[in-house]
Formats: C-alpha cells, structure tokens, sequence
C-alpha cells in the first residue's frame, strides 16, 4: 500500500528521515529545531521540507505520550509522514482486545513493562489511549517516495506486496491483527514480522552468548542485503547489542530470506540501534537509528534526490 498523504511538497524530494525517537520528546523538539522546521498553529512545519518517521516512537524515554501526539499532528496537517515501527506494533496487539476481551497478543516480560510506562503516562484516561492506538493501526508499514524506500527493518518486494493487503478502509483491522498473529496465514505473518524485526537468526546450540545485562540471546539481526554463506557471526551481524565470534555460520542455522539487491533503490531503516555506526552499512541502505537511549543522539538523514547516499547529511542531536 503506497500512502501519498496530502503533503504540500510530496512532488519534490526534501525528506527529513528522522529515526527511532523512543518518547525522546525534548531531543525530537531540538533535532526539528536545527532542522529549520519551526511551530505554526501548534504544528512543526517546514517551508519546502517534510520529515518522515521511521517508527519506534515510544517506550524507553521519558515522554512517549508527547512524541505520539507531535508526529500525529505533523501527520494529520501534512507535514510529516510516519510508519509502523515494532514497538508501536507491540502497543497496538497490546491495547487492542480480542472478542474475549484480552489483548490480542502480549509481549514478552521486558516489552510489557515498557508498556506499562507507556500506560503510566495517560494517567488512567483509557479513552485517549484507545484513541492514540486506533490511529497508530492507520500508519502504514513502508512507504514508497521519489525513488525511495523507508521501513522499520527489511525491506522484501513479495512481502511489501502481502503487507498492502492488510490494511482495509486505511486500518489494519482488528480481525486482521488477530489472524497475523494467530498465524493463521504464515506468509502473511511471516512478512508482517520480518518486515517490523528485521532476518533474524537462531543460535547454534552450542553458541552461548549473553549481552550487558547477562541475558541468553536466542538469535541475532543479521545483513539482509548481503549473502550469508560463508560469512562469519561477526561480518553478518549488524544491529546487535552483543559480541558474536568471527567463525564462519554454520550452514544449518542459515534461514532462508531474499537478498536486498544492489540495483534496488535507497532502503531507508530505522530499528538496529547503531550507536557506532556505520549508519550506511552499503550504497543503497540507511540506518537512521542512532540509538538515541543508548548514545543520546538522535539522527535525521537530509535527503535532497540524490542517486547516492552521503554521511555528510546526516544531523545528529545529543542529550
């Protein structure tokens, strides 16, 4: 589905790819404001640029309530254009109940605590978070612009082909929701996470590797645009939070996902949380994710229609 909202400069190509703010409301204020988007009628505008959000709006920072409702009055004045990211996706199964009353799917203990905050921050008005949830089911799950592509975490043509199905009126319904997860159609539930998470591999079961906090990973994020056969852990991975050994991939653990061509257009991403870099990992992808929790710099790529992608326009705010 090809979401061409009613922005005032949609025929040209000044986007502000802006990534993954995570309720970082005070930092996003700063980074519009070195952007040179100003407030008018109680809405960031820009005279002849429109930022695009590449998900992951709430959960981990202070304000998640404050940088929903900034995006959604950017995206309803024609400012702005945002998609779905998996955080917004995990609140939406979260708060949106089945035909028994129960969140149609809950997420794991992590994830539901930060839910929980993200409650905490409507103050017991169950109305206007019902409200911020039917909207975020109207954001859609990519976007196609000028020659460019954004989405949360991988980009597959077969899969933005099922995705466009999904949505009806506009939304993703609530039955929709619950045969994606119920997996009822694997293919259809298959794309829908791939596209929000990103290719993930299993460990090897005689891999044991724990992160920061000595939690047991199960998997990894993996190069989605590069083959996996003969690389190492180490050269494969991109966007995880762990060390991984420089031994080739066992081929068994290999799963099966469709290789971002180098001939595709510009694939910008948000998700994989790179502090360090690099942000543009090859010619034609982009991470806009900085890491904002973890680095305390928010990252916009100021993309002017160029064939190729330049570290030079990226803008970066810290804490």
């Amino acid at each position: 589905m090809t979401h061409n909202l009613n922005l005032a400069h949609q025929d040209e190509h000044f986007y502000d790819i802006i990534g993954d703010v995570h309720g970082h409301l005070v930092l996003l204020q700063k980074l519009l404001i070195k952007l040179g988007y100003t407030m008018e009628n109680g809405v960031w505008t820009h005279a002849y640029r429109s930022a695009v959000f590449v998900g992951d709006y709430i959960n981990r920072g202070p304000n998640s309530k404050g940088v929903l409702h900034l995006i959604r009055d950017m995206v309803k004045a024609g400012t702005a254009l945002a998609i779905l990211g998996n955080h917004e996706m995990n609140a939406i199964l979260y708060f949106t109940k089945d035909d028994e009353g129960r969140p149609i799917r809950i997420p794991g203990n992590n994830n539901s605590k930060l839910l929980y905050k993200f409650a905490l921050e409507y103050q017991g008005n169950s109305a206007a978070l019902k409200r911020d949830i039917k909207w975020l089911r109207t954001l859609p799950l990519y976007l196609k612009l000028n020659g460019i592509r954004v989405v949360h975490a991988y980009w597959n043509d077969a899969h933005i082909k099922k995705l466009a199905t999904l949505y009806t009126n506009g939304k993703l319904k609530k039955r929709t929701l619950m045969s994606l997860v119920g997996n009822s159609s694997p293919e259809y539930s298959t794309a829908f996470i791939e596209t929000l998470k990103g290719i993930e591999f299993n460990m090897p079961k005689d891999l044991l590797i724990r992160d920061a906090q000595h939690v047991k990973r199960e998997n990894f994020r993996v190069k989605w645009w590069k083959n996996p056969k003969g690389k190492t852990f180490k050269k494969l991975s991109y966007g995880n939070k762990f060390l991984l050994p420089d031994y080739t991939i066992p081929s068994e653990i290999i799963a099966d996902y469709t290789i971002y061509p180098k001939t595709a257009p510009i694939v910008f991403v948000g998700h994989y949380c790179m502090g360090k870099g690099p942000l543009i990992p090859t010619r034609n992808v982009c991470c806009v994710d900085a890491c904002v929790t973890g680095s305390g710099r928010l990252a916009a790529y100021r993309y002017n229609g160029e064939e190729e992608l330049d570290e030079s326009n990226f803008v970066f705010v810290k804490k």
